[in-house]
């Protein structure tokens, strides 16, 4: 049973694995629940093509778009750093790329490959109030492209 204390103000790590089990389970209507007004996510790949960090509306976009493309996916948490703020987790993405791909994911779509992949991942949580405030992303970009079939 949870305390008091747990249930009215949530520790960082409560938030963000209540977060990661909405992602796992495609449940965005809960990702969105567990984000303040003005969330941002800074994608770091973003950081070659000059990208700001996407706001919380543009964010809010790419997750349906991602789970178009992948119906069906594993997103396990292999290790979690946690401390009063901040959450770091690093994460192994697989999933089959069954439906099309297309913006925010990708500027051009890209249609269903058919093709399972996995790549890794670090993802790191500001949290306060019991909210996720920003992400930080860090994912092997070059693994999912040359899984996806492209040619770099």
């Amino acid at each position: 049973m949870k305390s008091e204390t747990s249930i009215n103000n949530p520790s960082a790590f409560e938030v963000v694995s209540q977060f990661v089990a909405a992602l796992s389970a495609q449940d965005i209507e809960t990702m969105k629940s567990l984000h303040v007004k003005d969330y941002v996510v800074d994608w770091v790949y973003g950081d070659a093509f000059e990208n700001p960090p996407s706001s919380a509306v543009e964010s809010a976009a790419f997750f349906p778009a991602w789970f178009a493309g992948f119906s069906e996916i594993d997103y396990e948490v292999k290790r979690t750093i946690s401390a009063e703020e901040v959450v770091v987790t690093e994460w192994v993405f697989t999933g089959t790329h069954t439906g099309p791909l297309g913006p925010p994911v990708f500027e051009e779509r890209l249609d269903p490959t058919g093709r399972t992949i996995q790549f890794r991942g670090v993802t790191i949580y500001d949290v306060r109030g019991g909210l996720i405030q920003r992400e930080t992303i860090y994912m092997d970009l070059a693994t999912l492209l040359v899984e996806l079939g492209a040619r770099v």
